[in-house]
């Protein structure tokens, strides 16, 4: 067997290189955006039972936690830091008068929500599971995920996915195009023959500077994130709605052009 073959595995491309998946986690393996939706609702609420407008509340909670991403990255205390934040300027900007007690009791129950959506059970997008289960024949697979290292670890067990994956990067910030060009080289992975999987236009498509990129918006995610458009690149975007058209559409596809060029090569 080759280094790039095994009995069940063969991910070889041309010129000794290998050929690999690099996945997004939080929305397109696995459902994230509506714990947030859920978790802000609830900030909605209590806020306006406190006396506040919620939808003043959360837009400015969002502004907030926007913000604190770019300054703090993505660890998992980062929400609930800004629900509280939130919360302490409406405060002091509406002069509300809390007692002290009440003010750590508002918090604490505003810390709880900021991480409900932390943790949660993962549910699986359909036929996520089936299509990489039949990648992983022909693929290197990455896991590259934005976010806390042990809640992600967390949730891509509990889902049953980590057997699925090579190696599991999780980064606290928006840096995937440099996290993947990383693995490219240390993996020797021909960018050609290769894709990143994700939902996001912004983080997900940065991974268009050096490799293809399949574009699965399964989950919108925040507004900010769709609104950039993806970059201009000599590798190519497969625009697909779901698993299985990702399957059809993408995967298969790069799979055909590899036993093309092993063709072309005499391999």
């Amino acid at each position: 067997m080759s280094h790039c073959q095994t009995s069940d595995r063969n991910f070889c491309a041309p010129n000794n290189k290998n050929a690999a998946l690099l996945v997004d986690i939080d929305g397109t393996c696995l459902v994230c955006q509506p714990y947030f939706d859920e978790a802000e609702k609830a900030f909605g609420h209590y806020m306006r039972k406190l006396g506040f407008d919620p939808v003043e509340a959360i837009a400015r909670m969002k502004d907030v936690d926007h913000a604190k991403a770019a300054l703090d990255g993505f660890e998992r205390d980062r929400f609930g830091k800004s629900l509280i934040e939130c919360y302490r300027s409406l405060v002091a900007e509406k002069r509300r008068r809390f007692s002290a007690e009440d003010k750590i009791q508002d918090e604490q129950i505003l810390r709880q929500i900021g991480a409900g959506p932390f943790f949660r059970e993962p549910q699986v997008f359909p036929n996520t599971a089936a299509v990489l289960t039949r990648a992983h024949h022909n693929f290197l697979i990455f896991a590259v995920s934005i976010g806390n290292r042990e809640a992600q670890k967390y949730k891509v067990r509990q889902a049953g996915l980590d057997q699925m994956f090579d190696e599991l990067i999780i980064t606290a910030r928006d840096d995937k195009a440099e996290i993947v060009a990383g693995l490219i080289k240390d993996w020797n992975i021909d960018p050609n023959l290769s894709a990143f999987i994700g939902n996001s236009r912004r983080s997900d498509g940065a991974c268009l500077a050096v490799t293809n990129f399949v574009y699965l918006p399964l989950e919108p995610g925040w507004a900010f994130d769709q609104s950039r458009p993806l970059p201009e690149s000599q590798f190519e975007t497969f625009s697909v709605k779901d698993w299985r058209e990702c399957e059809e559409k993408a995967i298969n596809r790069l799979v055909r052009r590899r036993k093309s060029c092993r063709s072309g090569h005499g391999k």
